[in-house]
């Protein structure tokens, strides 16, 4: 049995669904799992009037009594974090599942989980390379040398990326930046004679940056009845696709025009 909870116990117990449901959607949950955990929360502390409204944009939790409570968070960064979704797919379970768990304490572990970061960079560089390096043999670069300047060029692009997104905040121009470097060092290597050709090195080092989860996280919403989420999700994984072709295209525009071939 939950204990009586008063206003002040409600408060904090549906700011910490909404900051866990601002993280959860900050990793690239889906809208249904997001919702789902943020009424688990509520109902194991005995609320269970509460309805949750998310888009991959907004999360709004609000109590469902004429006097009740409403609370709004806009998510402002999106990215594909798995290791730390999985993280707050603990919590959520253990929060339910511990009765006596204070919502201070718990929000003190959420803000823990905030900044945590569950493998170091170099794991996260080094996965990047390999798989990446992996496509550009995949695609036809049964090359050392295109293996190894894939494995570099995918590990730096991803460095320009973060980088950029950093100072600008803007994903979209930071995969433009990201997919123009990429472009440019292959055309270079290739101009260099060092490659026989760009395109082995392009479509390996591209690979980090295609939205391939968000597509199938679409039309999972979709399916789900999530129709804002879904339309939401596929057009931001359309713009992505342009952004990637337009910084790669104007490389290869160049390239082009000046006899180049692939």
């Amino acid at each position: 049995m939950c204990p009586e909870y008063n206003d002040k116990d409600k408060k904090n117990i549906l700011r910490l669904a909404l900051f866990f449901g601002e993280l959860m959607l900050s990793c690239g949950a889906e809208t249904y799992r997001v919702e789902d955990s943020v009424i688990r929360i509520c109902k194991s502390r005995g609320f269970n009037h509460i309805s949750v409204f998310t888009t991959p944009t907004v999360i709004i939790i609000s109590d469902e009594r004429f006097d009740g409570y409403s609370f709004m968070k806009t998510i402002r960064y999106r990215a594909t974090n798995l290791a730390k979704m999985d993280l707050l797919n603990s919590f959520s379970r253990e929060f339910v599942n511990r009765p006596n768990l204070s919502s201070n304490d718990a929000l003190d572990e959420l803000k823990k989980l905030e900044v945590s970061s569950p493998y170091p960079r170099y794991v996260v560089n080094l996965a990047t390379a390999v798989g990446s390096a992996s496509f550009a043999v995949l695609a036809g670069g049964d090359n050392t040398v295109v293996f190894i300047l894939t494995l570099i060029t995918s590990v730096l692009a991803n460095l320009c990326y973060n980088r950029v997104l950093k100072i600008s905040g803007i994903s979209t121009f930071s995969t433009i930046v990201a997919s123009f470097f990429i472009g440019l060092v292959g055309v270079s290597l290739t101009l260099a004679n060092i490659i026989p050709s760009p395109k082995m090195l392009i479509v390996g080092s591209i690979m980090p940056l295609l939205p391939g989860v968000p597509f199938i996280k679409s039309i999972r919403d979709l399916i789900s009845g999530d129709l804002i989420s879904g339309m939401t999700l596929i057009l931001d994984v359309a713009i992505t696709a342009i952004c990637i072709a337009s910084g790669i295209g104007v490389i290869l525009n160049i390239y082009f025009k000046s006899g180049g071939v692939l």
